[in-house]
């Protein structure tokens, strides 16, 4: 088992910091626009699927 100086555990902890910091970072990045949003609720709002006796399902754009 390997022993762990003082130094070496502060050094862990340092890099453990900067991860947590590149990572948050990161989910910033990956946000969508508000736009994006709106368009994809917009368009969920307006679809409409119905099952169907002859087929199996009908989707329409209530538009």
């Amino acid at each position: 088992m390997k022993e762990f100086t003082h130094l070496d555990l502060l050094e862990i902890t340092e890099k453990e910091q900067e991860l947590k910091m590149l990572l948050s970072e990161e989910e910033k990045e990956f946000s969508p626009k508000q736009s994006t949003v709106n368009f994809i609720l917009d368009y969920s709002k307006a679809l409409s699927i119905r099952k169907s006796k002859s087929i199996d399902y009908i989707e329409m754009l209530l538009n």
